[in-house]
């Protein structure tokens, strides 16, 4: 059974659910609406808090309480992007409070794919009180733009990734000169900086650490966005009429999409500025030999994680290279986990450590090394970002290496750039 979704109740939906979004992890970013049923007001929306707080529907109605303090709540419907938890882990199970509080009506999104809920789940107690429950095909829409990466880790062992590369006018990412350069345009870095807000990690490969020195943190940008983005090209089945970041777009495809739509919403940005801290990635680097890695990289490390008050760094070292203790022990002080020693061409083990790590979205910034190895892993809900100048020119270089198909979702004009999505079609 499914109902039609109010457009205030999506508009609130996607907004909070991009709120949530790399904040709230390794938790989903779930958002809950709650909506009185007889005049259609907003009563209260909320969307989960960071790990070990509250979810969605108990901030939901933490804050519904606060208007009613004491007794019966109004009659009200409940919009949520996730089925309920069932379990207890580091908060109770909000099914239980869904059945204190008796909504008149339940909508939610995707089913919890976690083995927890899906072995025991709730739905059917609230429909034995009396609680009508329904399975939304609109809200799961909204499901498909920002549980994705969850979903993954869950079901597959392993996150969701964006492979980003920015290019030259003649489709290179590198002279190959081995120089720090810069391609993208000071419009589209706006963009670039949320969208690091938005992913649990990011990648790059041990060239890009020994050539540019990377630091990888989010930075809020000084302003809000100038431009907006324009949508150049659309699937054929959304109308070309409609707006940026349609419910058509899933994975990655959906997120980005938002990230180009909500970075210039004033309210939001102003939301990332005062809580940077919470929104940044884990760094990750695949790392080069000892001495191909410069004090800078290291230095920069340490002051990032004094910057943001926490251990934020984490790395994978090559187990063909050896590395001196007082290295590695520098190393350790930087990183929240610990040092991982690998074959960098052992794909498997490399997931095995990401899910680990409790990583849902991963974004990979830099180099050949790391685009093939994880572009010939990709799926649906997985894409490559390649965001093209217009204005920067290098007569020769070196062009990205992706293994698979991929198919064109949608193209945006930022400035003197292009951002083209595409989706892998190898499945």
């Amino acid at each position: 059974m499914s109902s039609s979704l109010p457009d205030r109740i999506r508009e609130e939906l996607i907004r909070y659910s991009f709120v949530s979004t790399g904040y709230s992890s390794p938790n989903p970013p779930v958002a809950c609406v709650l909506e009185d049923s007889n005049t259609g007001e907003i009563l209260s929306s909320a969307s989960t808090q960071k790990a070990g707080q509250n979810h969605a529907e108990r901030e939901a109605y933490r804050l519904l309480r606060e208007k009613f303090p004491n007794g019966k709540l109004p009659d009200h419907n409940a919009y949520v992007t996730l089925e309920p938890c069932s379990h207890y882990g580091k908060t109770p199970p909000c099914i239980d409070l869904f059945l204190k509080e008796k909504p008149v009506r339940l909508e939610y999104g995707w089913k919890d794919p976690n083995p927890l809920v899906s072995s025991h789940s709730g739905l059917n107690k609230l429909s034995e009180i009396g609680v009508q429950v329904i399975e939304n095909a609109e809200l799961a829409e909204i499901s498909s733009q920002f549980l994705f990466g969850f979903r993954s880790r869950i079901e597959k062992r392993r996150p969701t990734f964006l492979l980003k590369t920015s290019l030259s006018k003649e489709g290179y990412f590198s002279s190959g000169e081995g120089l720090r350069e810069k391609i993208s345009s000071s419009e589209s870095d706006t963009f670039l900086s949320m969208l690091r807000a938005k992913v649990d990690a990011i990648l790059v490969g041990p060239n890009t650490v020994r050539v540019d020195d990377p630091g990888l943190d989010f930075r809020i940008p000084s302003s809000l966005p100038k431009i907006a983005p324009q949508i150049l090209h659309v699937p054929e089945n959304v109308g070309v009429n409609q707006n940026i970041g349609r419910n058509s777009y899933i994975g990655f495809s959906g997120l980005v999409s938002k990230v180009l739509e909500y970075s210039s919403n004033p309210e939001v940005f102003q939301i990332h500025k005062e809580k940077e801290k919470d929104y940044q990635p884990l760094r990750i680097f695949f790392l080069p030999d000892q001495n191909s890695i410069s004090q800078n990289f290291l230095e920069k490390q340490n002051n990032i994680n004094d910057r943001i008050g926490k251990k934020n760094a984490a790395f994978f070292l090559d187990e063909k290279k050896s590395y001196d203790a007082n290295f590695l022990k520098r190393l350790e002080n930087f990183s929240r986990f610990p040092l991982e020693k690998v074959s960098f061409s052992d794909i498997p083990r490399i997931l095995e450590v990401l899910d680990s790590w409790e990583i849902n979205t991963a974004l990979v910034e830099g180099g050949n090394f790391l685009y093939k190895l994880f572009s010939s892993i990709l799926s649906k809900e997985d894409a490559i970002l390649q965001i093209r100048s217009n204005a920067v020119s290098f007569p020769k270089g070196i062009l990205p290496e992706w293994n698979g198909k991929f198919s064109m979702e949608w193209k945006a004009e930022l400035g003197s750039d292009l951002w083209e999505l595409g989706r892998c079609s190898q499945d």
